[in-house]
C-alpha cells in the first residue's frame, strides 16, 4: 500500500510592471518557517514518517502544491527545468501534495511526467499535519533546505528559488564535498559533440517530406536503462513548417495538401524515432552513487 501513497516520478504596460515587482512573499510567506529552522519529517497517509535526514548531505527542494492549484500548474514548467538542471548535481526535489485522491494525483503525475518524489497525506490542506508543521497557508510554497536539513529559503515565488539554487551552485554548496560527482546524467560515448555528429550522420531526410517542403524539429524522448541501452523511444514534441502554400502546389486540393502534410510529418517522426533506437553504449546515469534508469530527450532537426 505504501507505493500507492508515496508517489515517485523517477516549462510580461505600467500596471503589468507594477504587478511583476510585487513581493508576494510579503503577503503570503510571512508565517513560514524562518531561515535556520530544522524542518520536521514528512508524513504519508499511514502516518509513517519520512525523515528529511535521509537526504543528509544534499540540498532539498520541498514544493507544496496540488493538482487543483492553478498557480502550481503555472509554475510546473519552471520546476521541471530546475529539476532537470539540479537533480543531476545531487539536489533532491520532493513534492508535497494536498490532493485527497491518490489516483487523481498519480494520473496527473503520469500525464505531466513529473520525475521527482511526491508524498501526500491525501488530506485537504486545512486538515494536513504537514501543512500545520510547515506553516502552509498558500500554495505553491517552496522551501529550500541546506545539506543539514535546515531552511535556507522559504518563498511562494519560484524565481527566488531559481536564484538561490544558482547562487548555491556557484559557491559549490549544493552537496557536501564527499558527495560531489556522485550524480550525473547518462553520457553518450564521446559526449554531446559525438552524439550530435552521430545523429547528423545516420539521419535521412525522407524524400516525400523534402518534396513537400516539410521541415522542423522532432524532440525524441527515451529512457537510458541501467545497462546503457535505450527504451520507450517516442516523438514527444514536434515543431514543423511547410511550403504547401507555394504556387507549385496550387494544383492540389486542400484535402490533398492536408494529407501530404500529415504523411510527411509522420515520416519525419518515424525517422527521428528510428535514429534514436540505434543509439547504444550509453554510460548510464548515477543517483546517490547507484545506477538508475532515467528519461533523456534529444532534438532532431530536418531542414
Amino acid at each position: 500500500m505504501r507505493k500507492l501513497f508515496v508517489l515517485a516520478g523517477m516549462l510580461i504596460g505600467m500596471a503589468g510592471t507594477m504587478m511583476a515587482q510585487e513581493d508576494l512573499d510579503a503577503k503570503y510567506a510571512t508565517d513560514l518557517l524562518p531561515v535556520g529552522t530544522k524542518v520536521p519529517d514528512l508524513i504519508d497517509p499511514e502516518n509513517k514518517a519520512h525523515p528529511i535526514d535521509d537526504f543528509h548531505g544534499r540540498c532539498v527542494v520541498l514544493d507544496f502544491w496540488a493538482t487543483w492549484c492553478g498557480d502550481c500548474r503555472k509554475d510546473l514548467p519552471e520546476m521541471k527545468r530546475l529539476h532537470a538542471l539540479y537533480d543531476p548535481q545531487g539536489v533532491e526535489f520532493i513534492g508535497v501534495s494536498f490532493d485527497t485522491t491518490g489516483k487523481t494525483l498519480q494520473d496527473f503525475m503520469d500525464k505531466e511526467q513529473i520525475r521527482w518524489r511526491v508524498i501526500s497525506e491525501l488530506k485537504d490542506m486545512k486538515e494536513s499535519k504537514m501543512a500545520k508543521d510547515y506553516h502552509i497557508k498558500w500554495i505553491p510554497t517552496m522551501y529550500l533546505l541546506d545539506t543539514e536539513g535546515r531552511v535556507i529559503l522559504a518563498t511562494v515565488e519560484i524565481e527566488k528559488l531559481k536564484a538561490k539554487l544558482k547562487e548555491l551552485q556557484r559557491t559549490k554548496q549544493l552537496v557536501v564535498p564527499e558527495l560531489a560527482g556522485q550524480d550525473h546524467l547518462p553520457q553518450y560515448p564521446g559526449g554531446i559533440t559525438a552524439l550530435l555528429k552521430k545523429l547528423s550522420t545516420i539521419t535521412n531526410y525522407p524524400v516525400e517530406a523534402e518534396h513537400c517542403g516539410v521541415k522542423g524539429t522532432v524532440t525524441v524522448s527515451f529512457f537510458v536503462e541501467k545497462d546503457g541501452t535505450v527504451s520507450d523511444v517516442r516523438a514527444a514534441k514536434t515543431v514543423f513548417t511547410n511550403r504547401l502554400s507555394d504556387k507549385k502546389f496550387s494544383k492540389y486540393s486542400e484535402i490533398d495538401k492536408y494529407a501530404m502534410r500529415e504523411k510527411a510529418e509522420g515520416l519525419l517522426k518515424d525517422e527521428a524515432v528510428r535514429v534514436v533506437k540505434t543509439l547504444s553504449g550509453w554510460e548510464p546515469a548515477m543517483r546517490r552513487g547507484e545506477l538508475v534508469r532515467v528519461m533523456y530527450t534529444v532534438p532532431i532537426t530536418f531542414k
